[in-house]
């Protein structure tokens, strides 16, 4: 075996070694978690300006402290009527919902859902095309990956209005891709070392 490969093989180790001690992400999919029974499920965010949007709640999920990935949220903008009557003389609303999360130790931190949300809104015109046309299908990705602090056991995370939601993509185990990469290298090594 060349020096060089030896040195590549010793740096590679080093690499799965550091990868292995950091990874501390757990990936959890809020479409099939289990949690505290009766928590979660639909529930309606009123508000704001006469709109209902439906959202969907995480049952509240117990926890150790560390960092978790639940995948990511694609929020679309929703078009709402500025009032009731939504006449031609009215604005058109359109509102963007963020995920709503909520972290502490259970059962104390956690409230029933809010009955409201405070999205980033918009007004245009009905008349004027190009700045309704802006928020047609528009839409923001948020990752949700979140921390639980120490003394903290438990987060229950809602989506709300019009949104896709990914799982999270669990990472490959580093040990075993760290065995299977060394195992790789050595072959080729072994196969060098014949000619």
């Amino acid at each position: 075996m060349t020096s060089k490969l030896a040195r590549f093989l010793v740096a590679a180790l080093l690499l799965g070694l550091a990868k292995l001690a950091s990874a501390s992400i757990t990936a959890i999919d809020l479409s099939t978690v289990s949690g505290v029974p009766g928590t979660g499920g639909h529930s309606t965010i009123v508000g704001p300006c006469y709109c209902d949007q439906d959202a969907t709640f995480s049952p509240v999920i117990l926890l150790q402290p560390g960092s978790y990935d639940f995948g990511e949220v694609r929020d679309y903008w929703v078009r709402s009527g500025y009032t009731p009557d939504g006449g031609p003389d009215q604005a058109n609303l359109y509102l963007l919902f963020s995920p709503l999360v909520t972290y502490g130790n259970y059962p104390d931190d956690f409230a029933p859902p809010p009955t409201s949300a405070f999205p980033s809104n918009a007004l245009c015109s009905q008349d004027d095309v190009a700045c309704n046309a802006k928020f047609i299908g528009a839409f923001m990705d948020t990752d949700l990956v979140f921390t639980i602090l120490p003394g903290q056991d438990a987060i229950q995370i809602g989506l709300v209005g019009s949104y896709r939601y990914t799982p999270p993509v669990p990472e490959p185990l580093p040990l075993p891709t760290l065995v299977l990469g060394l195992a790789v290298m050595g072959g080729i090594a072994a196969r060098r070392g014949r000619r």
